[in-house]
């Protein structure tokens, strides 16, 4: 028996990768944009080429194996014990609606992303696909599950243990263009006769860092508001309408 899905939850960041064009080997210093811990204002973080030079020169023992971890965060090489990595863009684009007739004012596209497409069986957002655009007036929480084709599970600790699916939790953001958040997983190959962990774990995803146990509790109320019962769907009608069908996307 599968243990319960993980849940994620992502902190913002800017839309600074190009997301019908998304690279397996993005580096996420690059373009990054952060809040200072101290002024609490955005700044874009750019990397340091002499630096990253001098220390390489300096320290090239240390520099190659922070490489290596890097090329297995990303995916691009198996770690220990036949880990991967994979990294996960989960977000949504934003824009305001002028002069719109009534409340619905802000037209979103939430959008989900992974540097391992091959590995993805299928994307569950409530109904499937990987993009849904709509015309809305409130904000509330997105919920997506990934699960991966078999051989594949997700490794949820470094005891590794495994589950079948990874739940993503998104609250829509409407500043500016939007947010999106960057996840790194880490996923492994396991054969028939690999027993499934038991018990249950619930992750929270501060930085990126996807093995810290926190609970998330459940929003009833924001999960109405993204039913797929067509009864309630008719009820929120005067509130939100979808501009467009489910979005199948690459």
């Amino acid at each position: 028996m599968w243990p319960k899905m993980t849940y994620v939850l992502i902190e913002a960041s800017s839309l600074d990768v190009e997301l019908a064009l998304f690279d397996p080997d993005y580096d996420p210093t690059y373009d990054l944009e952060a809040s200072c811990p101290m002024c609490r204002n955005y700044t874009n973080a750019t990397p340091d080429e002499a630096l990253a030079a001098h220390l390489k020169t300096k320290y090239p023992s240390l520099y190659e194996e922070r490489r290596v971890e890097e090329e297995v965060e990303r995916g691009s090489r198996s770690g220990t014990d036949g880990i991967e990595g994979i990294m996960i863009l989960i977000g949504n684009k934003h824009q305001l609606v002028e002069e719109a007739d009534d409340a619905n004012e802000h037209d979103w596209t939430f959008f989900v992303r992974t540097s391992r497409p091959d590995l993805v069986k299928h994307l569950t957002l409530r109904k499937p696909p990987y993009e849904v655009r709509r015309l809305g007036w409130g904000h509330f929480t997105l919920e997506a599950e990934i699960v991966l084709k078999e051989p594949y599970s997700w490794v949820v600790n470094d005891s590794g243990s495994r589950q079948a699916g990874l739940e993503l939790s998104w609250a829509l953001n409407f500043e500016g263009g939007g947010r999106q958040g960057r996840v790194r997983a880490k996923v492994k190959k396991f054969h028939e006769d690999t027993p499934p962990a038991n018990g249950r774990r619930v992750l929270r995803s501060g930085r990126m860092a996807t093995n810290a146990p926190v609970r998330v509790d459940d929003d009833e109320d924001d999960d109405a508001d993204y039913d797929d019962d067509e009864s309630d769907e008719d009820e929120t009608s005067s509130e939100e309408e979808e501009i467009s069908e489910f979005l199948d996307t690459p």
